[in-house]
Parts: C-alpha cells; structure tokens; sequence
C-alpha cells in the first residue's frame, strides 16, 4: 500500500480537488473530517462529475462545488492485517480501483490501489516462476552425473522404464550396451585420480558424440556406462557399442598399465521388446563378461532371455 496518503476536508472546493489530482499525479483523494476517514474523491468522481456539468452548459470552475458534493460516502475499506487476496476481491466485487486502509483504532494509515496489487502479485508471480525454475534445475540436476556430465543411475532407471512401455506398446526392439573401461584400476593407481577423473570425463565425451538422436548415455557405475538405444534392434545395439569403442581407442589416452598401451573399453550388448528392462540388462550384462574374459577391447552380445 502507498503510505504517503493526498487528503482533503470535505469542506474545501472541487476546483482544489480537481488541481491536486492533476498537478500531484494522484489518482485520489482522501475526504477527512479531522481524524476521522469521511469519504474518497476519486479521478473517476471529477471527471463524472465534470462531464456532467458540461451536459447542463453549467462548466464554471468557480462553482464546481464541495469535496463533500462529489466524494464518494459508502466507504469499502481494508485492514492493515488483511490479506491482499482479501484487497483483490474487493477491488474485483465493488468494482473500484482505490481502498483506504485502516488500522485496528480505525485510523487511515494508506490506500491500496489497483496498480498497488498489480505489481504485488506481479511480483509474487515472480518469485513463484523463479522458485518452479530452481526446483526445475534442482530436480535435472539430481539426474545428472557430476563428474561424467551425463545421466545418473537414478536417471538410467526413469528412463529405462519409459523406454521399456513404449516398447512395448509398439512392439519394437529397443537396445541397451554396457561399457566397461578396460583395467581402469590399474589405471588410477598409476596415474592418479586426478587423472582418472579427467579420463572418465574425456570417455564420456567422445561417446556422446556417437550416440544418435534419441540415444543416451548414462553412468552406470564407477568406470561402467550403459548406452539406451530406443527402437533398436540386437545389430544395433552392437553397431552403437562398437562405434563408442572406436571413439574410446581413438583419443589415444596412454594406458601404461593395459597390454594395448592405449585406454580401451569392452562392451556388452543387448536387444529385445520386453518391459521387464531388468532381464534385458541382465543379458547385456552377461555379454560384457564374456566381452571381459575373451580378451577385452571388444564387443559381445546376447538377445535377451537368450
């Protein structure tokens, strides 16, 4: 509410009233009688008024009457403690733009305005719109792997689910790849975390920009990642893994402690249109043992429930 209230005696002349909204820039009036809260002479109470007068050919500014002769008398006030909801309805049943604020002695302390609760609810607004944006951020980013910059587990399950139901709805294939990093252990230990961490970084950048539209690539855990391919079939789920096994060997990171010098990856692949995901992981997983204990460096696969 505006503290800074304009008031006038309802004894003064409307020609007083009329130059104060004009040269002040207020749109109203407060009418008191003493302390006491009499009346509101509002822009829309002059400008009727005058128009009326100027319909009785009787426009002289010298007798345009009283305060007392325009204000409006049936008072719709608010309280100091009440609510703005509760100035809105107001404003929203009476149908008017001005409303005196008392406090609880009955003093005049302010005037809301229509514009007063714009801006306030313009700005609550706001605020909302900025809270749903943080909570927005917030919840993408309780998705996301901070190290790799890519999906987490919790986000590889969500997604695994709806990618499983629309599978299975449309009875298409979708394919899933896990990948492990070859002998990353060794790895750490030679190099250092640090560096590890930079490896996982570089890995999973070089996978990503494999990966077709559509595809995602999540952490799966420690130095594993897992490739979701929708509307896949088991060929090319090997295609994709094998693409991100490429990508791998060809940054060229040196591997002291790997038989191939270089960091490389193994991979195992899998495909099927059941909504049980859990099986169809659990096959992947089981063809990138066989991928592990055949060498590494390489890609396996099995149909689910193979």
């Amino acid at each position: 509410m505006s503290r800074n209230v304009a008031r006038i005696a309802p004894e003064e002349p409307l020609v007083l009233a009329y130059r104060r909204v004009r040269e002040e820039g207020i749109s109203c009036l407060m009418v008191m009688r003493g302390a006491e809260l009499a009346g509101i002479i509002t822009e829309r109470d002059l400008v009727n008024h005058i128009d009326y007068l100027i319909d009785q050919d009787n426009l002289n500014l010298a007798h345009l009457g009283r305060v007392c002769d325009v204000m409006s008398r049936h008072l719709v006030a608010v309280m100091d403690t009440d609510g703005l909801q509760t100035a809105l309805d107001k404003c929203m049943e009476k149908a008017i733009r001005h409303l005196p604020v008392l406090n609880a002695a009955g003093d005049l302390v302010g005037v809301v305005t229509q514009t007063d609760l714009v801006r306030a609810y313009s700005h609550i607004l706001a605020q909302q719109l900025s809270l749903a944006s943080d909570n927005e951020r917030l919840k993408a980013l309780s998705l996301l792997d901070p190290l790799m910059g890519i999906g987490n587990r919790r986000a590889m399950e969500r997604d695994l689910k709806h990618t499983a139901a629309g599978s299975d709805r449309r009875h298409l294939p979708y394919g899933v790849a896990l990948l492990d990093i070859d002998w990353f252990k060794r790895y750490n230990d030679h190099y250092g975390h640090q560096l590890g961490d930079e490896a996982l970084k570089a890995v999973a950048t070089a996978i990503g920009r494999t990966l077709r539209a559509g595809d995602r690539l999540y952490r799966y855990g420690g130095e594993e990642l897992m490739l979701l391919l929708p509307e896949t079939d088991l060929e090319g789920a090997v295609s994709a893994a094998e693409r991100a096994r490429n990508a791998v060997l060809a940054l060229s990171i040196e591997h002291d402690k790997s038989p191939l010098g270089v960091l490389s990856l193994s991979a195992g692949a899998a495909a099927g249109a059941d909504r049980d995901w859990q099986a169809l992981v659990s096959a992947a997983d089981e063809a990138l043992y066989d991928a592990k204990h055949n060498g590494r460096n390489c890609v396996h696969a099995m149909a689910a429930h193979d």
